[in-house]
């Protein structure tokens, strides 16, 4: 809402996403194929990517896929800020219901219920993130008192 306020476009899309990587059998020679991880919007569209826990409901074996495919979207010295929600606890994977965000004010968030599906929600530490995120450069990791981690990243420009 700030930033609509203010006149920039912005789009919502609820993130969707991929399923981990299935795990070839011990009869399979050949991984089975796995569809690549894309969003549905034109590259370099957007000055700044806001994701809200979409790297908690990422797979591991994903990570990457879903960071290549922000530095695909976002300009050159675009920002991408991601905020996650599980930065401690053992490293195990949950099944949680991924709830909303409503703006209630322009200082205010609120969480609304999530539907009925449970979706895994992944640990990364924060090393795994740093390294996934090569293609930026990493203005800073913060961890809140709510324990909410903040990543913001700038998208390097092409060296001409």
């Amino acid at each position: 809402m700030f930033l609509a306020n203010r006149g920039a476009r912005v789009c919502v899309e609820d993130f969707e996403p991929p399923p981990p990587r299935p795990k070839p059998s011990k009869d399979e020679l050949d991984p089975p194929v796995v569809e690549p991880f894309r969003i549905d919007q034109p590259s370099g569209e957007f000055d700044l990517i806001l994701g809200w826990e979409a790297i908690d409901f990422t797979p591991p074996d994903r990570l990457e896929e879903v960071v290549g495919e922000m530095k695909r979207l976002v300009r050159e010295n675009g920002l991408i800020l991601m905020l996650s929600r599980n930065t401690t606890g053992a490293r195990k994977a949950v099944q949680d219901v991924p709830g909303r965000f409503r703006v209630e004010s322009e200082d205010r968030l609120a969480r609304e219920p999530g539907g009925t599906q449970a979706r895994t929600r992944w640990v990364h530490l924060t090393r795994e993130i740093e390294r996934v995120l090569k293609p930026f450069s990493v203005q800073g990791i913060h961890l809140q008192r709510d324990q909410t981690r903040e990543i913001l990243a700038l998208r390097k420009p092409k060296k001409s």
